[in-house]
């Protein structure tokens, strides 16, 4: 009869733990998130654009939100393309500076997928860098075609600030490695 109640009683406590086990959840959601956007100038706009994203609830690391907030802005910015190529009508300003900008945003999609491939951290800011450059660029070229203040400004922007945000993901993950790589001497 005791060992009976005592088997009752151990049954009972490993399904009390298995159901403890099950119901912990490891870290908050978001929590990588929280503390990296903290860190950075527009909070709202870094918290939304990579909320975005499921797999960045449980995020575990840096590199992952990077790559998340890079494959957001590629696809961003294949959109954005795509709007640009559907366009037949405008003024002259306008139409000279889709042209320009359907051409562009193919290398700033290439330099951001490029990065996807990179080993080296500081070539990875780099390729994001140069994707900055060449929307920034565009933009001067669509200012001078008359076109600023138009829908391609607007657009332009997005993309810019969506590439200057992996930019600074992608600088705070190489500082990162370098710390742990100094540590580690």
């Amino acid at each position: 009869m005791a060992s009976l109640s005592f088997t009752k009683i151990f049954i009972l406590f490993l399904i009390t733990l298995l159901f403890s086990i099950s119901n912990a959840d490891p870290s908050p959601p978001y929590k990588l998130i929280d503390k990296v956007c903290n860190k950075l100038q527009d909070i709202d706009d870094c918290f939304q654009f990579l909320e975005s994203d499921d797999k960045s609830k449980f995020a575990e690391n840096i590199t992952i939100l990077t790559t998340i907030a890079v494959d957001q802005t590629t696809k961003h910015a294949n959109a954005t393309r795509n709007i640009f190529r559907e366009l037949k009508t405008g003024s002259p300003g306008v139409l000279k500076s889709l042209k320009d900008c359907i051409h562009s945003y193919s290398h700033v999609i290439s330099n951001l997928k490029i990065r996807m491939f990179e080993e080296i951290c500081s070539l990875i800011a780099n390729d994001i860098q140069v994707a900055v450059d060449k929307v920034k660029h565009r933009q001067m070229i669509v200012d001078s075609n008359g076109a600023h203040g138009s829908f391609i400004t607007t657009l332009n922007n997005v993309i810019l600030d969506l590439c200057k945000l992996c930019e600074l993901l992608a600088n705070l993950m190489c500082n990162l490695k370098l710390k742990t790589k100094v540590m580690t001497l």
